[in-house]
Formats: C-alpha cells, structure tokens, sequence
C-alpha cells in the first residue's frame, strides 16, 4: 500500500528532486507564456506593418490638394504688368501673359523665354519621351483619363477624338494641359475640349484635375504678340529711317 509522505516525512534528496520538478513545470509555463505573448507581438507587428504599407500606397496614389477634381488655378486670376524696353523683362511679361490669358492651354515656342526656367513649354510630340510609352500615346492617354472622369461626373457620354496640342510643366512631376478633338454624339461635330492632369515623381498614377469644353483665350495685347522684342523693333525702325534718309541724300545729290 503507497503510503503519502509529508514535506517532514520527506527525505532531503526528494524534496530537491520535487523542487527541481516543480521549477521546471513553471518554467515551461513561463516559456510557453514567453512564446505565446512573442508571437502575440510579431503578429501585431506584422499587422502593423501591413497597415504602414497600406498607408504608404494611398500615401503614394493619394490626390494632393492641387490635384482636385475641377481645381483650375487659373480662376479669377489675371495678368497685368507694366510695358518695359528691357528685353529680359518684355520676354518674361509676354510669357505670362499668354500664359495666364489661355489658362495654360497655349504656350507657344516663339514666345517661351530663351533662358532656363521651370515653366510651361509647347510639348514635341515627335521627341523621345519615355522608354515604353511615345509622347503622343501618353498625352492620349491623359486626355482620355481626364474625359474618363468627366463623363462619370457629368452622366455623359463624350467620345475622345484627337489630340491638337499639349502644353507641359516638367517640375517635380508632369502636368499636362492637353488639348483635344471630342463628340458629344457618335454623327454629332468635333468639338475642343481641355484636359489638365497631374502625375508627381513620388505618385504611382496620374490624376485629372479638369476637363471640360474649350474656354476661349482671353485677347492677347498688341505689344505680347508674337513680334520682334522691343531692341529688335528699335533696331529695324533706326535701320529703315537711315535707308529712308540715305535714298533722300542720293536724290537731291544728283
């Protein structure tokens, strides 16, 4: 018969190995606990990581504050400046002035200052662009984004035609005001219509801002127009006055 021995019946070597067994039991609690609360951690941490990717694509797909639907900053604005002699000054308030009267639609070659700057330029349509995609198709395909968007917000079905021309701000990204041939109707007319989107370096896809039906260009002044500048004109005025003068002289020489 087993006969239950107290903790003072107990010889010394088997309280040693109880303690022992008993230790050991809480350890592997404890290391069992220890795994359980790890993997509890890496688990959250994995979550938590998932999340921070997930925020980072939004983030990097996400529309800016100037990428608005609609957004035109040009709206209500206009430029006036003061007439000038000085080349540098006459060529820049040209610029902006076509710049700011056609709402960024049309800028072109003859009138973009010769000095370096991270303006609006005409688009080459013929000049390499990028590796997998001609200028022509991207500038396509900004417009149909655009008319994409417009016709989801409008409940209308306009149909993309051609592209006419596109005007390009190449600073921190590509913004794109393209101008485009569209119908409203499969047998109905071509009509103008603009595009303005948006595709920042640090943005997995572009955004459309706006599209609409052409806006007509507001009046170009006389003096912007694409003319000599203002040296050039004084210079051709002097030449044609001393041709004038020395005809004269020749006449009444004789």
């Amino acid at each position: 018969m087993a006969t239950n021995l107290s903790d003072g019946d107990m010889t010394d070597g088997e309280k040693s190995s109880e303690r022992e067994t008993t230790e050991s039991t809480e350890a592997s609690s404890e290391d069992s606990g220890s795994i359980q609360k790890k993997r509890k951690i890496d688990a959250d941490s994995v979550d938590l990581s998932e999340d921070e990717e997930e925020e980072k694509d939004e983030d990097e797909d996400s529309c800016e504050n100037d990428q608005l639907w609609g957004f035109d900053s040009f709206d209500d604005t206009d430029y006036e400046s003061e007439q000038s002699d000085d080349d540098v000054d006459f060529e820049w308030n040209r610029y902006l002035c076509h710049l700011y009267n056609s709402r960024g639609f049309k800028v072109d070659s003859e009138i973009v200052p010769d000095r370096s700057f991270h303006g609006c330029r005409p688009f080459d349509f013929d000049k390499k662009f990028m590796p997998n995609i001609s200028g022509r198709e991207y500038m396509d395909n900004m417009a149909k984004l655009a008319l994409s968007k417009y016709n989801q917000h409008n409940q209308t079905d306009v149909m993309f035609d051609h592209v006419v021309r596109a005007v390009v701000k190449m600073c921190s990204g590509i913004k794109s005001y393209v101008t485009f041939m569209a119908k409203e109707s499969p047998q109905g007319d071509l009509i103008e219509y603009q595009a303005k989107t948006d595709w920042k370096v640090w943005q997995r896809n572009a955004h459309a801002i706006l599209c609409r039906p052409a806006l007509a260009m507001k009046p170009i002044p006389a003096r912007y127009l694409p003319n000599p500048l203002p040296t050039e004109e004084r210079y051709e005025k002097l030449s044609s006055n001393l041709l004038f003068s020395f005809s004269v002289f020749l006449f009444l020489d004789k």
